[in-house]
């Protein structure tokens, strides 16, 4: 299971985005959750349903999930506020899906607040006073990030012992005379497990004084460093806690021995640690735990605070500690991490709550001097608490009553240590303006959460407790650590200790609102009277807190009024006038702009405010002052910095105007300005829309009494809001008019938020939100008019009106023409909505209104104007660039002044005088002026022309951007002035101005706020022409608007271009870019795109406007839009649509799903029938053999899928689906394969109810023979993977028949079995199998027969001896005889006989042949090899064969007559051979024909995971992607973090899960310890030799050579230049190799032998190398011999073998040696040599055989059963070549390796030629290693080649052990034990973890967090998670 956890927990911390972490927490949860609660699938939210209660007594399956839980908990202390959350996250999901836990079965119908007889406990003494006095303060951190993090305690008394700990460092010892009888013994039982430590006399604790620290003994003796607030009471005066003091040890008392063991201790990976190593934080470093037994006396004598693992699981980057790896032998090879000791803290005993461990945890990390740990803890157990906790504390099997009262202690003992908690900590963050104390605010979070679960008393008590903190009515002895009291005498109080008391009240009173609820039906009426009492305390301490002089304060006592604000009003209405006061007085006394508590006040104002008891105070004059006073004192803050407040403001201002009985006095000319000025420099828009909603409220108002609005709103006040309105964009706004409340009150600096709007600095703010900000202001003037008295007749309003709109409706600015539109537009639509329907239109009504009408029509009519007012500036510029221009021909070429023409001294904006500048003067200066003095010149001054012509081309490009802002501008004039006109329902006599006005705005608009004003006027114009039965306007406007939809290209492709590809599937393939049409230019796509846009929204607003009417509206409409479809797909055959697509068709068929694309989605659902209709046309073009009319089609038919999905869906299941087995038509089946593409793409999650119908017609084109297909369908095949199990939960999808919901859960089932091999049904093999299968085996025969059903090919990669081969002849034995039957039947061509193939290596063909014999009888089998002659005589007679065996190189000569032939079954044995796609064999290979394709090998992967890409690409080509992109995908992220840098380690854990999920179903592995539980174990042992004197000289010799230097060039050098200098360092690194196995493989000729001899210092005139001292390996391979008992009649030298072996007996007593072996070596020289100098001279009663390339492969056969055999024979010599696959050689017990092969699965697989079924002893492996050469780093290459292998094919996935260029290098080096530690000291420098330079300390320095990140703290929050649980 590890490898899955731990890459969750990796994505827990690392992933990219919230969504990820959530995810992977979810998925953890699940994962924890398994063992307890079976197999869980997450169905969002609705887990309610299946938490049965149960009594939990499996305690093995939860101390599975609490190992899940164990490693979950060290994110926690993650200093990442991301990593924390989600880890909480997966805790919380954790106790969703677990049962509750219940002490008895009818616990859930008691309360536990039923009357009990037993006496309630006592509530544990707590004091604030004393705590304030003594405690020592929580602040962000202690200092001591730089210690290691000790992880989580081993066990429960080390949690115990961590606690007491923090109480006494924190001054609570108090408190540990209530956890119970059972904390009191922990010293006495620490000292037992230490005898170092005295007892310390014991102290009686009285309940309610706290205990006095015990003194300490005053010898050295006692390792146990006390606090420093411990010892600060008993020897020294407190040490003030405003600098708090790192706490530096006292190691005076130690001796210099047990000083320098404490510092060992406190290096690097010293942690006791629970389950496993906590979380390696973005890289590989990981700590090491150490086990549970010996940290009991650690966590003693070490003083540093057991809790000071504080820092968060050190990040890696601060300290990597080194991992050793175990391989363990069982696991075939695979590494993984050390042993995990199961976490004992956890565990708690039997019957008890299961959460208790976990809970007493988290109890000390609570109190850890890191903000971030108690930050964390405090998220967990309020999810704990919140989920499980409603029975803690109790146990099972004891009565109810004592329960009751033990879970009552439990919550007082809890409840007790968070209001320490609320007393002592003081930590702040900042987020925007406000202060978050994020520790509190949780705290008070996880209070509410055990709220819920505790009876009323204590409750009651808690209240009082936080009552009491709140008032600090006390005197405190030291200074008070908060803000000094003020000068008026207000007694000093801890500003800190209030705002927790209020956070804590806060949530109490929201989730235990029963306290204060107050039931008049209930006789009780003394529970009434004690929540009215606590009621008064709550109101007390809000009016106290919002007294207080810190803002934080005020913000929370506000707050926790709010979820009582109903039972205020009701039950204590004598209060109220109190708290408004005091609410007033908050708001008139807010001095600084930063208070970001106003906006709590106004919101509790509000709340309040809607109550009639309320309203009547403010309505009496006695009780509180007048509302007239009172709201202006909330004026100040409508321009508030912090933007909530400012919203609050509007907010509470509004509620005031809606309360009828409130009198209205207050609303003065001022507030009106306030609002205005609000809309015009207001950047958001919830507060613009507010206060626009306020405007209209506050003109209803002045609009019912008579002469109110004139007052208020004179001509003057208009005059001013107009000049501000129309300010030219651009030009600062004139703030001289503006009204500005503050101004009166403090003239102290302010911060102004509007700064920028005031400025209009377009690089500032955006244009988009100036013109939004007009627009809002037009608006409000609009309802000015409309709301405008007409009392005395309509005159007097158009009379003051007219001068002002006509003035600006005539201006020459854009600006003002612009705005005076929209003015006029929106008074006309104000008007219209609200008129009556027989009223007369505005332009009868008005005369002002007619003159508008006339006059934007008139404008309209005309040619637009030269330029407008706003470019003057931009003309001027050019004015000086074109006299410029013309100049430099005088200054730079000499020509006469007279020569050059005058271009005017003034500009003319709007081209109507004479001899003035203009546009068109400017375009003549570059033009015909420029060339006349330009050819004037002739051939000379060529260098100064050209500068010239630089100038020239500056001003063209400025020239062709003025004639762009001008056409945008007169856009954008029309647009309005049309929809303006629109409003006021003229009627034109010709209306193509108007349509041509909004047309253009809605075809080249780029501001998508004005585009959907333009929008909104096409619906209001079409509504307008059908009022007037003008049809011919809408149609017009209707098809102009479709054919806007298909100007884009990318959306709408030429048919003429495309029609030329018929095969392929455009969505996805090559063919999509190549020879399709040239893109188009960067410019035209953007015009294409907003014109797309601007037609999709006019469809919405015609929408919105006509719902189900409006295709009987604009009649044509449909045929413009679907015209295409119904002209082509009119027919019921594919071939003459296909001829009339290419005749005419084409491209209307094109353009009609284009528009349907873009429209469907808008229509109303009355509509859906008329596509109803044309959905068998759809099918018809997905059937077309032109590939763009099926890609168009797809995509057009998804996004019908996306808005009507019930009934588009049930069609493509019904009447598509079927096309994709078509196998006779291939268009059929593109079509069909694109179109479920497109709708997995475009559904996404709409699309499961259906995933489980798509998914198996999906699946069977996985391996189509077409390639556009194949990878088409794999992709999507992937994505509805994904899907499966969250679809389990759903209901049936609307509307499907009996018939087709059997179907899906036939098609369920089937994938059950496909993603879980287990589950795939049994198999009965229908032939006699001559052996009994195992279950595993014939698990595996089910597979295989389950991917034959299927027509699914896979890979066997069980591990090495299961009997591939034998399950492979059973499925290969029944098929044959199903096929044969089937064509006896029915004679049917797709059964007649066809042989199959089994292509293996060599060694192995034999094998296989005699095995089938030997298993079946009804297969036929002949052996395909020999000499080409014997082969060329047997292919004629292959047909008359069942099975066929064959080798790799026969198929790769052969290749040419086996690809002609079909096959039934294609079998690859060893199947990796063709890990390397480009080799001519695994070529060969692939291009073999057979139904069903199976590979066996045990190590699909051996060095990277692209050979899985070619394995694959065998099977179902295609289903991994392109060999470049599986590259990209998987292989890259995969390597780039072998080395396991932070930096890659998420996209490498993401890559493998991916990699994983995909290719899980298709691979088949067991392991030997997981299947054959009687197979002896496995033992490797390495067995290390030195090199003798003479390889020694050898070896140092080659380091210092030539030949060392050149390899290293070569591997330094870019390694992509592979070739004969690569060649040359292998040459290298082989002499190596051969060099530590014997002298004699590099010696060649006798000279250099004498020569090596004599330098190494050894004489030898011979030059002979037998001696068998000059190779260490063959002294130990002699020695492991002996110790077998081989060979050990008393050898030559005369030494007496000892054996070492325990088993070993004398072997005199049998016949033979009890062991026998395999020897393997690489090379054959080797065995030569073991031959000649070992067994021959030196042990020559050895018996045995050899097995190597030069045995004849027809002999090896008998070679192996021979030796299997032969009990006699001692050895096999092998090499790992050729005796290392597929053989069988259990005869053999030990194993032993005397070379080594690059290639872990190659050593691997040889071991496993001993260890497989039919062994019956333990099977020993040695391995010969040279120490310090290149062998032991071969060793570690095979270590990461191992993990990579396992993490994809198995379930075993650890970390990923890294291999360097720099390290190819450091294997030509020797090293000696002296450089290993030097290189472990370099690495330690390097450490940042260690350094305390300035750099590191400012690294330490942390950003402000993100807004969103205390988003949780929010109480609306907190109550919502409540409700869902």
């Amino acid at each position: 299971m590890t490898s899955r956890l731990d890459r969750l927990l990796l994505l827990l911390d690392t992933g990219s985005s919230t969504s990820v972490r959530t995810t992977a927490a979810k998925q953890l949860a699940q994962l924890a959750a398994k063992s307890v609660i079976g197999d869980v699938t997450l169905v969002e939210e609705d887990i309610k349903t299946n938490r049965q209660h149960v009594t939990l007594n499996d305690s093995t399956a939860w101390s599975e999930l609490m190992a899940v839980v164990a490693r979950i908990l060290p994110y926690l202390h993650s200093k990442s506020y991301e990593t924390r959350s989600a880890a909480s996250t997966a805790l919380s999901h954790i106790f969703h899906l677990v049962p509750l836990w219940q002490p008895c079965t009818d616990a859930s119908s008691r309360s536990i607040d039923d009357v009990s007889s037993l006496p309630p406990p006592e509530f544990p003494p707590f004091s604030v006073r004393e705590l304030m006095e003594k405690g020592t303060l929580l602040l962000a951190s202690s200092g001591k990030e730089f210690i290691k993090p000790s992880g989580i305690l081993a066990n429960s008394s080390e949690v115990k012992k961590a606690r007491k700990e923090a109480m006494g460092r924190l001054g609570l010892d108090f408190l540990d005379s209530f956890g119970g009888a059972d904390d009191m013994d922990i010293d006495k039982e620490l000292a037992e497990g230490d005898p170092d430590i005295e007892m310390e006399p014991p102290v009686k604790s009285e309940p309610d004084a706290p205990a006095l620290p015990p003194n300490p003994p005053q010898n050295g003796k006692v390792k146990k460093e006390q606090s420093p607030s411990d010892r600060s009471k008993s020897t020294t005066p407190m040490v003030s806690a405003q600098s708090p003091q790192p706490m530096e040890e006292d190691t005076s008392a130690l001796s210099a021995r047990e000083r320098n063991r404490l510092k060992r201790k406190r290096k690097q990976g010293n942690s006791a640690f629970v389950a496993a190593p906590p979380p390696a934080q973005g890289s590989g470093a990981k700590f090491n735990p150490a086990p549970a037994g010996q940290t009991k006396a650690r966590l003693v004598e070490e003083p540093t605070s057991p809790i000071s693992r504080v820092g968060s699981p050190k990040s890696p980057q601060e300290g990597p500690s080194q991992e050793k790896v175990v391989i363990d032998p069982s696991k075939g090879g695979a590494v993984i991490p050390k042993a995990e000791k199961q976490s004992k803290a956890l565990e708690v005993e039997p019957d008890c709550w299961v959460w208790d461990g976990l809970v007493k945890i988290l109890e000390v990390d609570v109190f850890s001097p890191a903000w971030e740990v108690r930050h964390g803890a405090a998220m967990a157990l309020r999810e704990v608490l919140k989920l499980q906790g409603k029975y803690g504390g109790m146990r099972v099997g004891v009565p109810w009553e004592e329960n009751q009262i033990a879970h009552e202690k439990w919550c007082n003992d809890l409840a007790v240590k968070f209001l320490c908690i609320f007393v002592l900590d003081r930590f702040g963050d900042f987020v925007s303006d406000q202060v978050v104390a994020p520790v509190r605010e949780t705290v008070s979070q996880t209070l509410a959460s055990l709220l819920l679960h505790m009876p009323r008393r204590s409750v009651l008590q808690i209240h009082s407790i936080l009552l009491e903190m709140i008032r600090q009515d006390f005197p405190v002895t030291k200074p008070a650590q908060g803000k000094p009291g003020n000068a008026n005498g207000e007694k000093g109080h801890v500003w800190e200790i209030r705002h927790a008391g209020l956070l804590g009240i806060k949530y109490e009173v929201a989730v235990r609102n029963d306290l204060v609820s107050f039931d008049l039906m209930e006789e009780d009426s003394k529970h009434n009277e004690g929540g009215k009492e606590l009621l008064r305390g709550v109101v007390d301490a809000a009016v106290l807190g919002l007294g207080d002089r810190d803002d934080d304060v005020r913000s929370v006592a506000a707050s926790c009024l709010l979820p009582v604000a109903e039972h205020l009003v009701k039950q204590l209405p004598e209060e109220l006038s109190r708290v408004l006061a005091v609410l007033w007085h908050c708001l008139s006394d807010m001095k600084d702009d930063l208070s970001s508590s106003v906006g709590a006040v106004m919101d509790l104002l509000g709340k309040l405010v809607t109550n009639d008891e309320v309203i009547q105070i403010f309505v009496d004059q006695t009780s509180s002052q007048p509302i007239t006073t009172l709201a202006p004192t909330l004026f100040p803050f409508f321009r508030h910095t912090i933007a909530n407040v400012r919203l609050a403001v509007v907010k509470t201002l509004h509620t005031f105007m809606t309360v009828p009985t409130l009198p209205k006095d207050w609303i003065s000319v001022n507030f009106l300005r306030l609002l205005f000025q609000n809309l015009i420099v207001e950047e958001r828009s919830d507060v613009r829309d507010a206060t626009l909603t306020a405007w209209r409220l506050v003109l209803t108002i002045l609009a019912v009494t008579p002469g109110w609005m004139e007052t208020l709103i004179t001509q003057q006040v208009l005059l001013e809001w107009y000049a501000v309105i129309m300010t030219p964009l651009g030009l600062p706004l004139d703030a001289s008019t503006f009204y500005d409340p503050t101004s009166t009150i403090d003239p102290g600096e302010r911060h102004n938020v509007d700064k920028n709007m005031l400025a209009q600095d377009l690089s500032l703010v955006t244009v988009e939100t100036v013109l939004k900000a007009r627009i809002a202001a037009a608006t409000a003037l609009a309802y000015v008019v409309v709301f405008w008295p007409v009392t005395n007749g309509i005159q007097p309003r158009d009379d003051l009106f007219r001068p002002i709109l006509v003035h600006y409706l005539e201006s020459t600015s854009m600006l003002q023409k612009f705005l005076a539109a929209i003015i006029s537009e929106e008074w006309a639509r104000e008007y219209s909505a609200s008129a009556d329907p027989s009223a007369p239109l505005l332009i009868e009504a008005s005369p002002l209104a007619a003159e508008l009408s006339n006059k934007t029509l008139l404008w309209l009519q005309n040619d637009p104007p030269a330029a407008y007012h706003e470019m003057a500036f931009t003309l001027g510029r050019l004015h000086v660039e074109c006299t410029n221009l013309l100049q430099s021909f005088v200054y730079d070429c000499k020509i006469p002044q007279t020569s050059v023409p005058s271009l005017g001294m003034e500009i003319d904006v709007t081209g109507t005088r004479q001899g003035c500048f203009t546009i068109e003067t400017a375009q003549a200066a570059v033009g015909d002026m420029f060339n006349k003095l330009k050819d004037s010149l002739g051939k000379t001054k060529k260098r100064e022309v050209a500068t010239i012509k630089d100038k020239r081309t500056k001003i063209v490009t400025n020239i062709e951007r003025y004639i762009e802002v001008k056409a945008q501008y007169d856009t954008r004039v029309s647009a309005a002035f049309a929809a303006a006109f629109i409003a006021l329902k003229g009627t034109p006599d010709k209306v193509s101005p108007i349509v041509k006005g909004i047309m253009n705005s809605i075809k080249t608009e780029e501001n998508v706020d004005l585009q959907k004003r333009s929008a909104v006027a096409v619906a209001a114009f079409v509504e307008f022409c059908v009022k007037r039965d003008l049809t011919q306007p809408p149609d017009k406007i209707v098809k102009n608007l479709c054919t806007f939809l298909c100007q884009d290209v990318g959306q709408t492709p030429t048919f003429s271009y495309a029609k030329k590809h018929l095969g392929g599937i455009l969505s996805f393939s090559k063919l999509a870019s190549e020879g399709s049409q040239p893109p188009p230019s960067a410019e035209d796509a953007a015009k294409a795109r907003l014109s797309r846009r601007g037609a999709r929204l006019a469809f919405e607003e015609l929408s919105v406007k006509f719902g189900p009417r409006l295709l009987d509206v604009v009649p044509k409409m449909w045929h413009s839009m679907a015209g295409g479809l119904l002209s082509a797909c009119a027919t019921d055959s594919i071939a003459s649509m296909d001829s009339a697509l290419e005749k005419q068709f084409g491209q209307d068929l094109i353009d009609s799903f284009s528009v349907l694309d873009a429209v469907v989605p808008t229509f109303h659902e009355e509509l859906w029938s008329k596509f109803r209709e044309i959905f068998p046309m759809f099918t018809l073009a997905l059937r077309s053999r032109f590939a763009i009319i099926r890609q168009c089609g797809a995509r057009c038919f998804a996004t019908i899928c996306d808005a009507m999905t019930i009934e588009a869906m049930k069609f493509v299941v019904q009447s598509v689906l079927p096309f994709l087995g078509d196998t006779s038509n291939l268009s059929n089946r593109q079509g069909a394969t694109e179109l479920i593409y497109h709708i997995v793409q475009k559904l996404d999650i709409k699309a499961l109810p259906y995933v489980i119908f798509m998914i198996v017609p999906v699946l069977g084109r996985m391996s189509d023979p077409d390639d556009d297909i194949r990878s088409t369908a794999t992709n999507t095949f992937a994505s509805l993977v994904k899907m499966v199990p969250l679809e389990a939960g759903l209901p049936d999808p609307a509307g499907f028949s009996e018939d087709l919901i059997r179907r899906r859960d036939e098609e369920r089932q089937f994938l059950t079995q496909l993603l879980d091999g287990s589950k795939v049904e049994e198999y009965k093999i229908p032939v006699l199998i001559k052996a009994e299968l195992r279950k595993y085996q014939q698990e595996g025969v089910n597979w295989l027969a389950f991917l034959a059903k299927y027509q699914l090919h896979g890979i066997l990669c069980d591990d090495m001896g299961l009997g591939k081969t034998l399950q492979s002849i059973c499925i290969l034995a029944s098929k044959h005889h199903e096929r044969a039957k089937k064509f006896e039947e029915t004679q049917s061509p797709d059964s007649k006989h066809l042989p199959s193939l089994i292509i293996c290596p060599p060694t192995l063909t034999g094998h296989w042949y005699y095995e089938i014999l030997k298993y079946a009888d009804n297969l036929k089998p002949v052996l395909y090899t020999g000499n080409s002659r014997e082969r060329c005589r047997l292919l004629a007679k292959l047909n008359k064969f069942d099975v066929v065996i064959t080798s790799y190189e026969v198929v790769r000569n052969d290749i040419s007559s086996l690809q002609t032939l079909n096959w039934h079954y294609c079998i690859l044995d060893e199947g990796h051979i063709i890990k390397n796609a480009k080799t001519k064999l695994t070529k060969a290979v692939k291009s073999i024909h057979a139904h069903h394709r199976l590979i066996l090998s045990g190590t699909p992967i051996q060095n990277n995971v692209l050979e899985l890409w070619s394995l694959f690409d065998f099977l179902m080509p295609g289903f991994l992607g392109t060999e470049g992109s599986f590259n990209e995908r998987f292989s890259k992220p995969i390597l780039s973090n072998r080395d396991g840098k932070g930096k890659n380690s998420e996209a490498a854990a993401l890559a493998l899960e991916a990699l994983h999920k995909q290719v899980l179903p298709f691979l088949l592995r067991r392991l030997k310890e997981d299947v054959l539980h009687d197979l002896p174990p496995k033992i490797i042992q390495d067995y290390y030799c030195e090199l003798s004197e003479l390889q020694k000289h050898l070896y140092d010799h080659f380091s210092k050579s030539q030949a060392r230097r050149e390899a290293e060039d070569v591997v330094r050098a870019d390694s992509g230049k592979q070739g004969a200098e690569h060649q040359h360092v292998f040459q290298s690194l082989q002499y190596l190799r051969k060099l530590c196995n014997h002298p004699a493989l590099v010696l060649k000729d006798k000279q250099a032998v004498i020569d090596a001899l004599s330098r190494a210092g050894q004489k030898s005139e011979t030059g002979d190398l037998s001696d068998i001292h000059h190779a260490p390996k063959l002294l130990a391979l002699r020695q492991l011999l002996l110790d077998c008992g081989i060979g050990s009649a008393p050898s030559a030298t005369g030494e007496t073998a000892k054996s070492e072996l325990a088993d070993s007996e004398s072997t005199s007593g049998g016949a033979f040696s009890q062991h026998r072996v395999l020897i393997f070596c690489q090379m054959k020289q080797m065995l030569d040599i073991i031959e000649k100098d070992l067994f021959k001279q030196h042990m020559p009663s050895v018996t045995y055989m050899r097995l190597d390339g030069g045995t004849d492969a027809s002999k090896r056969h008998n070679v192996v059963q021979t030796f299997n055999a032969d009990p006699s024979i001692d050895c096999l010599l092998l090499t790992t070549h050729v005796g290392g696959l597929g053989l069988t050689l259990t005869g053999a017990d030990t194993v032993i390796f005397v070379e080594h092969d690059w290639n872990p699965m190659k050593d691997l697989q040889a071991m496993d030629r001993a260890h497989r079924i039919g062994q019956k002893k333990v099977v020993n492996v040695y391995r010969l290693i040279t120490k310090g050469t290149l062998e032991e780093k071969i060793m570690g290459l095979q270590r990461f080649k191992l993990n990579i292998a396992n993490s994809v094919v198995t379930q075993q996935n650890s970390g990923l052990a890294s291999m360097d260029t720099d390290l190819v290098l450091d294997l030509f080096r020797r090293t000696s034990e002296e450089e290993d530690a030097a290189a472990a000291a370099r690495k330690k420098e390097k450490d940042p973890s260690t350094s305390f330079g300035q750099k590191n300390v400012l690294k330490g320095l942390e950003d402000l967090p993100p807004e969103e990140e205390y988003e949780g703290l929010d109480i609306s929050n907190f109550i919502g998670s409540l409700g869902r649980h």
